[in-house]
C-alpha cells in the first residue's frame, strides 16, 4: 500500500469517528462533515468519471461506510487500479484526497483455440475507457472453424447523461446468423439503492448443431427475437431482501437444413414471472487469487436465488406451464488465504401434470493462495438434463472444461468436470507480470441407459501473461494439452483465467 503523510492522521481519525458513542449527546451539527474534495492521479480519464462515483459530497457529514464502498465501486472499474482515500482535519472541515491509479484501457488480443486441423481464430480489440468517460467499447473478428466469419461490435454506456442509468448495445452477425441487443435499465449502483429496473431487446439467429462421438448428426436454424422488462426493489441493510416483477415476450422459430429431419417445434412465449434474492453482501481485500496481482474485491457473502413464473395458452402463448428456477450460492473464506465457492441451481418447468426442461447443476471452486504471489485453484462440476422439450445436449471438450480434447468431443445429457492448476507467478515488473499453469483437466459426458460415463483426462502446460497497467492486469492466456486418451494435443489462446 502507499502511504501519505495524512494517511495515518485519517485513519485515526475515521478510527474516532467509529468509536463515537450514539446518542442525541452527538447532534449531527457537531459531527465532523466534508469541506473539500480533491482527484489525484488523473491521466486519461475526465475527473467527472471519478466524481460521479463517489457516495459522499462536500458538506456531508462523514460517513466511514460509504468511504469503503466508494474505494470498491472505483476498482469495478476497470481503467482504474489501486485507490486510495486520505483525509486531512482542517478548521474548515475534513479534505478528503482520492487517489486513483489511471490505467490504460485500450489493448489488441489475439483469439485462437482447437486444433491444428480444426483451428478457430480472431482478435478482439477493446477500449475501456472510451474517450476517457468510462464508456467500453469492444470490436472482434473470428474466423470460427465450424460456422465461419463473425464480426462483433458492443458499446456500453454505464453512466448515461452522468445518471445512474446504463445503455448498452450489441451488434454483430456472421456467416450462420446474428445476435443483436439492446438494453436500458438502472442497476444497483451501490449497496443502498432501493430500486432497479430496465428493459430489454434481443434478435438472434444461429445455426444449432446435434453431435454424437464428436461427429455432427443433425443441425437446424434456431431464430429467436423478444424483449424483457423488469423492476426489483431493495430492503434490508445487513442483509439484502430483493423482491422483482419480470416480464419476457419471445419468439422462436426453428427451419431444418435441407437433408436433416430435425427441428423443435415452432413456440411464443410470453411469460410473467416473480423471483426473491436474499444476498449478504460481503467483500474481502486480496491479491493473486483469481488474477495475476491487482487488489480484488472478493464476494465473501453467500445468497440465494429464487424464481416462480407460467405461461398460458390465454395470453398468447402456445402451451401453459410453470416454471421453477432456485440457486443457492454459499460463499466461505476458508482460511486467510483460500476461498471456497459453491453454487447450487435447479430449474424446471411443469406442465400437463409432470415435471419438464429440467436442469441441475451444481459446481465448487476454491483458490488458495500460496507464497506471495503464487496460487492453486481447483473446480469440479457436475450438470444434468432430463426430459428436455428439445434435443438439448451437454457437450464437453476445449471450451467447456477440457482443454486436450476438440471442442465437441463428447455429448451427453450428463457432464461432470474437474480441473486442478497450479498458477506459480514467475516475474513481476511495473509493466508486466509473467505466470505460468500447470493443469490437470478431467471430464465425462454420457447418457444414461445409452451410453457409459468414460472419464477422460488431460494434462498440460500454459503460459500467463499480465500487463498491470492496462485496464487492471488483462490475462493473455495460452494453453496446450494433450488428450491421454486419443495421443493428440490442442492449444488455446485467449483472455482472462480459464476459471
Amino acid at each position: 500500500m502507499l502511504y501519505h503523510p495524512y494517511f495515518s492522521l485519517g485513519r485515526s481519525f475515521l478510527l474516532a469517528i467509529l468509536l463515537l458513542p450514539a446518542g442525541p449527546a452527538h447532534a449531527a451539527d457537531d459531527l465532523p462533515r466534508i469541506h473539500r474534495i480533491v482527484i489525484h492521479g488523473l491521466e486519461r480519464t475526465n475527473e467527472q468519471v471519478i466524481r460521479r462515483e463517489l457516495l459522499f459530497a462536500a458538506g456531508d457529514v462523514l460517513d466511514s461506510t460509504r468511504v469503503a464502498e466508494t474505494e470498491r465501486n472505483l476498482r469495478r472499474l476497470l481503467f482504474i487500479g489501486e485507490v486510495h482515500i486520505r483525509l486531512l482535519d482542517r478548521p474548515e472541515g475534513v479534505e478528503m484526497t482520492v487517489s486513483v491509479e489511471d490505467l490504460y484501457s485500450r489493448t489488441l488480443s489475439p483469439l485462437i483455440s482447437g486444433q491444428i486441423d480444426e483451428l478457430s481464430f480472431g482478435a478482439v480489440a477493446l477500449d475501456y475507457n472510451f474517450r476517457g468517460r468510462g464508456q467500453r467499447l469492444r470490436l472482434g473478428f473470428e474466423d470460427r472453424a465450424i460456422s465461419g466469419p463473425w464480426a462483433e461490435l458492443l458499446f456500453a454506456e454505464p453512466r448515461l447523461n452522468d445518471s445512474r442509468r446504463a445503455l448498452t448495445a450489441q451488434l454483430a452477425a456472421g456467416a450462420e446468423g446474428h445476435a443483436h441487443a439492446l438494453t436500458f435499465s438502472q442497476p444497483f449502483a451501490t449497496l443502498a439503492d432501493r430500486r432497479a429496473y430496465g428493459f430489454s431487446l434481443f434478435s438472434q439467429q444461429a445455426m444449432q448443431r446435434l453431435y454424437s462421438e464428436g461427429q455432427l448428426v443433425t443441425r437446424y436454424q434456431d431464430a429467436l427475437d423478444g424483449g424483457r422488462i423488469w423492476l426489483t426493489r431493495s430492503y434490508g441493510e445487513q442483509t439484502k431482501v430483493r423482491p422483482s416483477v419480470q416480464l419476457q415476450v419471445s419468439r422462436r422459430r426453428f427451419t431444418a437444413r435441407t437433408g436433416d429431419g430435425y427441428a423443435p417445434s415452432d413456440r411464443t412465449r410470453i411469460t410473467p414471472s416473480v423471483g426473491l434474492i436474499v444476498w449478504h453482501p460481503r467483500y474481502k481485500l486480496t491479491r493473486y487469487i483469481r488474477n495475476l496481482g491487482p487488489l480484488e474485491d472478493l464476494q465473501t457473502g453467500s445468497w440465494l436465488s429464487l424464481r416462480w413464473g407460467f405461461v398460458h395458452r390465454s395470453l398468447g402463448s402456445d402451451r401453459t406451464f410453470s416454471l421453477y428456477q432456485a440457486q443457492l450460492a454459499p460463499r466461505f473464506e476458508l482460511t486467510k488465504r483460500s476461498y471456497a465457492e459453491l453454487t447450487l441451481l435447479t430449474s424446471s418447468h411443469r406442465g400437463e401434470g409432470k415435471f419438464y426442461n429440467l436442469l441441475a447443476s451444481a459446481s465448487a471452486t476454491a483458490y488458495f493462495r500460496l507464497g506471495v504471489a503464487h496460487s492453486l485453484a481447483l473446480r469440479t462440476a457436475w450438470e444434468a438434463l432430463h426430459h428436455s422439450e428439445d434435443a438439448d445436449q451437454l457437450l464437453l471438450g476445449l471450451t467447456r472444461g477440457l482443454r486436450g480434447y476438440a471442442p465437441r468431443r463428447y455429448n451427453g445429457t450428463r457432464r461432470v468436470i474437474f480441473n486442478v492448476e497450479a498458477r506459480p507467478t514467475l516475474i513481476r515488473r511495473p509493466w508486466y507480470t509473467l505466470a505460468s499453469a500447470a493443469f490437470v483437466d478431467c471430464g465425462a459426458a454420457w447418457t444414461p441407459d445409452s451410453k457409459r460415463a468414460n472419464l477422460v483426462c488431460s494434462p498440460g502446460l500454459g503460459i500467463r501473461l499480465g500487463w498491470p497497467k492496462v485496464y487492471n492486469t488483462p490475462v493473455l492466456r495460452g494453453d496446450i494439452a494433450y488428450g491421454l486418451a486419443e495421443g493428440t494435443y490442442a492449444f488455446s489462446v485467449g483472455m482472462g483465467q480459464y476459471f
